[in-house]
């Protein structure tokens, strides 16, 4: 349920408090679906990485920052105006979060060059709670179009940038009419009826303890044009926060998983044919509060697996569509806001990612082979709450840029991927003795244990400085070069 004393919070916050008084008063924080508070306390570890694998490619602090203080509910790395760069758009929300926030519209931080600008100069005519933003060539002309799902305790409709040559319109064209109202969470563009154009999907929620759910929606496409009213909905009404299509039964058509909050069931819904069941044709078993899915073939068998953001973070493997729990996280608290799957090392093995809010905390964990670390191979520790990732190829290497989103200021980070050295086996930013003594233990082959002397898979990979699948010789004499430039 909301709490109720956020509501009395906003009373407070707008009750001509002295100087003195609003000093002293706390800074509270609270989520964009309304149902997590926290009380910010400083950390000893805040704006630092505590953990940093070698293979991960983010640095120590962030590469880029914005400079405004707003509550991002969603991000997205897309090429808006067609010249080639990948830019961020951001979604703002509004809550009722102390001090209080002066602007929510949402932003877009255009990308000149590799370089993206230090102040949006893309910014959102309207105002209103927005938890999620998606990009996609929704009408067929060629651009690409922003989906604002809104809602907040107004539950503003859903809106439409529509894009153009130069960029997207700063005023929505299109508005959404569920019935009723609805405070939608999160959105997915898919074409999950395979007929040319993206569809729809939002997962929604009420606005009060008293009217606290909603079935989820889809808008299907028709040739470009998208209906204002769904016409398709969920059997269920409930509460729900994160969307993901993936084919996980293997019959070619891209079936629906969704997070639910607490007292419903994380699920996934069938899609026959281009038909989405209203029903969830598989359930977690679990009513815990979820927040957070992502496909992709973790162990590389050909199935998509299923992560799901909880306490803790699990992932659900598929053996040939049948789904069970084989790994969950070894971090130390839970809080999510996202989860996302990328290649961040492009090894070829994707890597989960996950940002809390609760804690601020940024995690990574790495793919070695087709096992997760169970726990987090790169942690950044954000001095203000986590609210949502994105990754894209800002600076044109070629690697995947991290971007996080917070709710406080900075708002907006990019941690820029920096590709290791050659002969730079620990990731230390220098090729030395110390990576010398690593590829000489990896010349016998990989570890698996990895006990003292021996060769972990990920140094294996980094010191085939050839790629033939053995450390041997000539990987020495590589490695003299790089040793000595």
């Amino acid at each position: 349920m909301i709490p109720t004393w956020t509501r009395a919070l906003a009373l407070v916050s707008a009750g001509g408090l002295t100087a003195a008084a609003v000093a002293a008063f706390p800074l509270i924080e609270e989520s964009d679906d309304g149902r997590t508070v926290v009380v910010v306390r400083p950390s000893p570890t805040a704006g630092m990485v505590t953990i940093r694998d070698a293979a991960v490619p983010y640095g120590t602090a962030p590469d880029w920052e914005n400079t405004l203080r707003m509550q991002v509910g969603g991000l997205q790395v897309a090429d808006m105006n067609g010249d080639g760069w990948p830019d961020i758009v951001v979604g703002c929300y509004i809550s009722n979060s102390y001090p209080p926030y002066e602007t929510w519209n949402n932003l877009l931080y255009y990308n000149n060059g590799g370089t993206l600008e230090l102040e949006p100069s893309w910014v959102s005519t309207d105002q209103v709670s927005t938890g999620d933003v998606q990009v996609g060539d929704i009408n067929g002309d060629g651009y690409p179009d922003i989906f604002s799902a809104n809602g907040g305790f107004a539950m503003s409709p859903s809106v439409i940038y529509f894009g153009g040559p130069g960029g997207p319109s700063t005023s929505p064209g299109w508005s959404s009419a569920e019935p009723g109202a609805a405070w939608n969470n999160y959105a997915i563009l898919f074409d999950f009826d395979h007929d040319g154009d993206l569809d729809v999907v939002t997962a929604n929620q009420g606005n009060s303890e008293y009217d606290p759910y909603r079935p989820m929606y889809a808008f299907v496409n028709n040739n470009g044009a998208l209906p204002t009213i769904p016409t398709w909905q969920s059997a269920e009404t409930s509460i729900q926060n994160f969307l993901a299509f993936g084919d996980f039964d293997g019959d070619g058509w891209e079936d629906l998983a969704v997070s639910k909050w607490a007292n419903f069931e994380t699920g996934i819904y069938k899609n026959i044919n281009g038909v989405l069941q209203t029903t969830p044709v598989w359930t977690s078993g679990s009513t815990t509060t979820d927040k957070g899915v992502a496909w992709a073939d973790v162990d590389g068998n050909g199935w998509l697996d299923l992560a799901v953001g909880r306490n803790p973070t699990a992932l659900y493997t598929n053996s040939a569509g049948s789904l069970a729990v084989t790994w969950t996280s070894g971090a130390t608290f839970f809080g999510h806001s996202e989860l996302r799957f990328c290649d961040v090392n492009r090894d070829g093995w994707p890597d989960l990612a996950e940002v809390h809010f609760s804690d601020g905390r940024v995690h990574i964990y790495l793919n070695r082979s087709g096992v997760l670390d169970t726990t987090p191979s790169w942690t950044y520790d954000s001095p203000t709450v986590g609210t949502a990732l994105a990754f894209g190829d800002i600076n044109g290497d070629g690697w995947p840029d991290l971007v996080v989103g917070n709710s406080g200021k900075p708002c907006v980070k990019v941690f820029l991927a920096r590709p290791p050295l050659p002969g730079d086996l620990n990731g230390d930013g220098a090729v030395d003795l110390t990576d010398l003594t690593l590829l000489l233990n990896c010349m016998s082959g990989p570890d698996v244990d990895t006990p003292p002397g021996g060769c972990d898979p990920a140094v294996f990979a980094r010191a085939d400085l050839d790629d033939d699948d053995d450390v041997d010789v000539l990987d020495f004499v590589l490695f003299q070069f790089a040793y000595q430039q």
